[in-house]
């Protein structure tokens, strides 16, 4: 008995032992989440608008999400185990793998922190964007507008797409994808999250996630205030020259879903009533969208090559539905593909090349 409590107290100071230094991996991202949100809830705290921010919002949807993700895992290891390992013992082989391998100190706590910090951030970044037309109200739509139509050879981007994406199928293909992305970028997030297969590549995916929200997603969003082509004559009062665009969207939509026409209405709704709840918020230059969907090809190719090549598809074909559906200017995705390279790359470089706690 003795002996028993004797390895059992050595086997929690070792996991707190484990656990500190696993906090102290993370120690980048702390400090770089601490200065986002420090400074975000700075400059809206100058402009009075600290009233929309809330750090527990995403608290149920992050429940859900996380159930569903673990449930999901949990089910689809054993089935793995049993099509794949068929041990002799199945459930006895499946509880000694997952205490093993998976339910470890490091992986949870890793997971953990990491579901601390990036949550923190988004929540700082779906403040600060539904703050962006209070800020620096929409300025800059008729500039970017012609810099696309000038950049592609005065030609407007959505014309050129429409022959070969002008069909109600391949729009409402397009719409699920689009509509998919949100899943997409969790689904990586959780996989990540509790990864210890390459400890650097992790924290760079993580840091980059973050430096994305807040450099891309915020301050340059900020500084560039636009809206979209969807909205364009709503801010301009122009005469819209995406109106033939649109009339094919709706009229589309009368035969197959096109889903995003409702999310349009529903941003446009929060906008004009000046009502900042988290998840609304209208901006365009850059398109974050794109910039996320990038990162999961930069971090797909350091997987394996059928990733790489699976997420870059997809990073293509947001990028070009942002525009066939009206959602940016082609300079958006343009803007957010060098930027996001940039960050990933810049990251990568500030990271020791030996990093991770056994390393």
């Amino acid at each position: 008995m003795r002996m028993q409590n004797l390895a059992q107290a050595i086997d929690l100071r070792g996991g707190a032992s484990r656990a500190k230094r696993v906090a102290y991996e993370h120690r980048f991202l702390f400090t770089l989440v601490t200065i986002y949100v420090a400074a975000g809830m700075s400059v809206l705290a100058w402009f009075d608008l600290l009233d929309g921010v809330r750090f527990l919002h995403y608290r149920l949807g992050l429940l859900i999400g996380s159930t569903i993700a673990v449930s999901i895992f949990f089910i689809g290891y054993l089935v793995y185990v049993m099509v794949a390992v068929r041990p002799a013992s199945l459930f006895k082989h499946y509880y000694r793998d997952l205490r093993t391998n998976w339910l470890t100190t490091e992986r949870i706590f890793g997971g953990l922190i990491a579901y601390l910090c990036v949550p923190l951030a988004t929540t700082m970044f779906s403040s600060l964007k539904g703050a962006i037309p209070i800020i620096n109200p929409f300025s800059w739509d008729v500039t970017f507008y012609r810099w696309d139509y000038i950049f592609h050879g005065r030609v407007d981007p959505w014309e050129l797409l429409q022959p070969v994406l002008g069909y109600p199928w391949i729009t409402s293909f397009i719409g699920l994808f689009y509509n998919s992305w949100f899943f997409l970028v969790y689904g990586v997030f959780f996989w990540q999250a509790f990864s210890l297969k390459d400890r650097r590549l992790r924290m760079q995916y993580l840091m980059s996630f973050v430096l994305i929200s807040a450099l891309i997603g915020n301050l340059l969003a900020m500084l560039l205030s636009s809206a979209g082509p969807v909205y364009f004559s709503r801010i301009t009062g122009l005469d819209d020259p995406y109106e033939p665009l649109l009339y094919y969207l709706y009229t589309t939509s009368e035969t197959v879903p096109v889903w995003v026409l409702y999310t349009q209405e529903y941003l446009w709704y929060y906008y004009v009533n000046a009502d900042r709840v988290l998840g609304s918020g209208i901006s365009a230059m850059p398109s974050v969208h794109v910039a996320q969907t990038v990162l999961l090809a930069l971090l797909g190719w350091r997987v394996n090559r059928t990733a790489g090549i699976l997420l870059s598809f997809y990073a293509v074909v947001i990028l070009v539905g942002s525009v066939h559906l009206a959602w940016h200017y082609a300079i958006d995705g343009y803007v957010s593909v060098v930027l996001t390279v940039m960050i990933w790359y810049l990251v990568g470089r500030f990271l020791p090349d030996r990093y991770g706690m056994d390393r």
